[in-house]
């Protein structure tokens, strides 16, 4: 399906499950249909499951926003214990449409958990109240972080009760038709051979000088990029985040956000910025160096096309209600020697120097590979027998949302079919019992087509 087909599905008020490879443009087509829906006067909840990716699509995570926090709390006595918050409570009420990017990584019982919360704040027992709701995301990336064993969200009951238009992205925006491309759609179909295995292969040991690495530990990250700055001669920097706002909130936006709260650098040093600035030349994701210092700020050179950029503090906000609550500001980039593949998920690199040797749960290989935008951007230093397994009812459940989304294409090619012989019948002066033999349908259908055609006249 293509973004322009999501879009019109998603103004038609369906509950829709946005999905299909990273680079297929969900964020993009998430970002269109808030602004129309804004347009339209409808309250847009714009939220993610962390608090990287809301940072990314300027939102909120969906524990903050619902008020049911992190912790493993649950029963109706913590439902009782939100609803008693006046501010949690108006903002459920208050709000049409309810959006969860990366989906993928929100556990089944946390859903369950969103439905009974919202069936009793909009005293409606419709699932999940009767709101509008949109899941994005993709199964085939990091699973879920639960309190036991790992549940999807699709494996829940409220998921079938929301009875998903699913729209499958079909377009590729970040990636080629290369051998990299080949080898993600190979795993996500199931059929990963020797020759993919080789083509990876191919990549290991090959040395790039101060690339990012994608590490699986943060441990590991932390130590190479303090050791690696404090090798660099030249002066060092300091830049300390502000907050404004609400403090609180303030502060849990912070810790949300990839852009630390101290930051120190050199010239020499790389970075990776962490926001999106398209008027200033810069993505999330987007790589450089730290090549001098002017009126105290950095100046780095892109890696992509040399560009020189003068890095400006960036303001993250957190809104309730189109209302700015808190706000930090901090410039957008990062030390970026080595970065974890969890805090890459959403970005999309030129290089990077991956190592998944150290790999421990389903999708940290295919989330590390899709981050590049070509196989000549991949530097390997390792796999382990876990690097590019994926989950067996992730398989299954991508498979059936595929049959349906091409099974729902027939469906719409035959309806249009249909509607244009109404028409044309119609138009040459045909009985409603010579239209009903020819094509087989009732003499209701027949008028609720010619409505239709009428309408749209």
């Amino acid at each position: 399906m293509k973004q322009a087909e999501a879009l019109e599905l998603l103004n038609k008020g369906k509950n829709v499950f946005l999905t299909g490879p990273p680079g297929a443009g969900k964020s993009y087509v998430i970002e269109q249909f808030v602004k129309l829906a804004h347009k339209k006067g409808k309250v847009v909840a714009l939220t993610a499951t962390t608090g990287i990716a809301a940072s990314l699509i300027g939102g909120i995570t969906i524990h903050s926003w619902s008020g049911i926090g992190v912790n493993n709390a649950s029963g109706a006595k913590h439902i009782e214990n939100i609803l008693a918050n006046p501010i949690v409570l108006s903002r459920i009420r208050q709000t049409d449409i309810l959006i969860i990017d990366e989906i993928s990584m929100l556990d089944g019982a946390t859903l369950e958990k969103l439905n009974d919360l919202f069936k009793k704040a909009r005293s409606n027992n419709a699932a999940f109240g009767g709101l509008q709701v949109i899941f994005s995301g993709d199964f085939f990336q990091l699973p879920p972080v639960s309190f036991s064993s790992i549940n999807y969200a699709f494996e829940s009951e409220v998921w079938q009760q929301l009875n998903f238009v699913s729209c499958y992205l079909s377009e590729q925006h970040r990636q080629g038709k290369d051998q990299l491309s080949e080898v993600l759609l190979a795993l996500r179909e199931q059929r990963l051979n020797k020759e993919h295995l080789d083509l990876l292969l191919e990549r290991r040991g090959l040395v790039h000088p101060d690339i990012t690495m994608l590490l699986t530990h943060n441990r590991e990250v932390d130590l190479i990029n303090s050791d690696r700055l404090a090798k660099l001669s030249s002066k060092e920097y300091s830049f300390t985040m502000t907050y404004s706002g609400k403090m609180e909130e303030a502060e849990r936006l912070a810790k949300n956000i990839l852009a630390p709260n101290i930051l120190m650098l050199k010239i020499g040093a790389p970075v990776m910025f962490v926001a999106n600035n398209f008027s200033e030349g810069y993505v999330n994701g987007s790589q450089g160096r730290v090549i001098k210092f002017k009126s105290g700020l950095p100046v780095v050179e892109l890696e992509k096309n040399n560009k020189q950029i003068i890095v400006e503090p960036y303001a993250w906000k957190y809104s309730i209600d189109d209302r700015v609550v808190a706000e930090v500001s901090q410039l957008p980039v990062r030390l970026a020697w080595a970065i974890t593949i969890h805090k890459s998920q959403g970005m999309s690199l030129e290089m990077a120097d991956i190592d998944l040797s150290r790999s421990f749960t389903y999708g940290m290989g295919y989330v590390a590979l899709s981050r590049l935008r070509s196989y000549e951007g991949l530097y390997l230093r390792g796999l382990n027998s876990r690097s590019l397994q994926l989950d067996a009812r992730v398989y299954a459940f991508d498979k059936a949302l595929k049959l349906k989304d091409i099974t729902n294409i027939k469906r719409q090619q035959i309806s249009d079919d249909i509607l244009k012989e109404v028409n044309a019948l119609t138009i040459a002066g045909a009985s409603l019992s010579f239209i009903k033999t020819s094509l087989g349908i009732s003499v209701n259908e027949i008028r609720e087509i010619q409505n239709k055609i009428a309408v749209k006249e």
